[in-house]
């Protein structure tokens, strides 16, 4: 089982190395867009550097979101492919349905199959008694 720990691993340091990203975006973010008093604002560069390093925060926290939307498929994936029990459960229990139907059917079909026996009989001696 060590494959599917060092699986459960990756996934949970991909976890942690995306949401560490969003974080530290996030937090940088906030503090190149906090308005200081004291600061000049008529400094063009200033305000062009801020606006830039503003964007590459909201693009990375994007880049670290789509990381994490990966990771969500790749779960998803993981437990519809490898849970192979859960699979198995299911299908020994719509097996199990599909054989009491089947018992179901053929009894139903044994049952009109000696009913139409018998009224073909009943049909078969009144027209040879009437044809007589």
């Amino acid at each position: 089982m060590s494959g599917g720990t060092n699986l459960q691993e990756g996934y949970s340091r991909r976890l942690n190395e995306a949401t560490a990203a969003m974080l530290s975006n996030y937090t940088s973010l906030i503090t190149t867009l906090k308005i200081e008093d004291d600061s000049k604002l008529t400094s063009t560069n200033q305000a062009y550097q801020d606006n830039y390093q503003a964007s590459v925060r909201c693009t990375n926290i994007v880049k670290a979101g789509e990381s994490l939307l990966d990771l969500i498929s790749d779960l998803k994936e993981a437990l519809i492919f490898k849970d192979f029990p859960a699979i198995n459960q299911s299908l020994a229990s719509q097996k199990g349905l599909l054989e009491q139907n089947k018992l179901l059917l053929n009894r139903e079909c044994i049952t009109v199959k000696e009913e139409m026996t018998a009224f073909l009989h009943e049909l078969e001696t009144e027209y040879y008694n009437n044809g007589a």
